[in-house]
């Protein structure tokens, strides 16, 4: 059975059946006296909180994480002020204009043909003959033989001579030499001195034209031995 209980004097009970169910009779039941619950109380006042507890272990360390990716480049730095001039080398010889040709009126330090120049200034080295000049009859008007050919040729001498200083300031250098004197040359047979081309106001002699002289000469000795005899 559940109702309400309506009213309650003594030993006397009013209730106000709502339901009831099993068997039985009332005096066997065991009647509950439940009152309508009441509003709730106001909710006390939180309590202060208590001391932290002791920190727990630390976990373990997790595993690197991936590289990040690169940065970008910073601003390149000023450029540094320039060194000082280093000393200027020696100046190259100068370079020929053009290729030679038949016209060419052209210098050079030193010349090889055939083979490659000395680098000696004045200096021509070939590797073969070299054919200049003329000798053919056709081309001559003869003026006369050498005369007193060996009494010149005896007026001269040769001898050893190396550079002196005047010669090694004209850029020649000290060796042993044979030769002959230009000026005595020129005494006897002035045709075959020329100026010097290191400096005209010097002499050289065309050695290759000595030999009509040594010709003649020999030609006259010859004479001479054949008279005595």
């Amino acid at each position: 059975m559940e109702g309400n209980i309506t009213a309650f004097s003594g030993t006397a009970l009013t209730v106000n059946v709502l339901y009831t169910a099993g068997s039985g009779t009332f005096t066997a039941w065991t009647i509950t006296d439940a009152g309508i619950s009441g509003t709730s109380g106001y909710s006390g006042y939180s309590g202060t909180n208590g001391s932290t507890g002791t920190s727990g272990y630390s976990g373990y360390s997790g595993t690197n994480g991936t590289n990040g990716s690169t940065g970008t480049s910073g601003y390149s730095g000023y450029s540094g002020t320039n060194g000082s001039t280093g000393t200027s080398g020696y100046s190259g010889y100068s370079g020929y204009s053009g290729a030679f040709t038949t016209s060419s009126n052209a210098q050079v330090n030193s010349l090889g043909v055939g083979t490659a120049a000395s680098g000696t200034a004045g200096e021509i080295r070939a590797t073969n003959n070299i054919t200049a000049y003329y000798s053919d009859d056709r081309l001559k008007t003869r003026l006369g033989r050498i005369e007193n050919a060996l009494e010149k040729l005896l007026s001269l001498e040769g001898f050893y001579y190396e550079a002196n200083e005047t010669a090694q300031a004209l850029g020649y250098t000290v060796q042993k030499e044979v030769g002959v004197s230009a000026q005595k040359t020129q005494a006897v047979l002035p045709e075959i001195v020329a100026p010097a081309p290191i400096d005209e106001q010097y002499l050289t002699v065309r050695y290759e034209k000595f030999a009509p002289l040594i010709i003649e000469a020999i030609r006259e000795l010859y004479e001479l031995i054949n008279k005595k005899h």
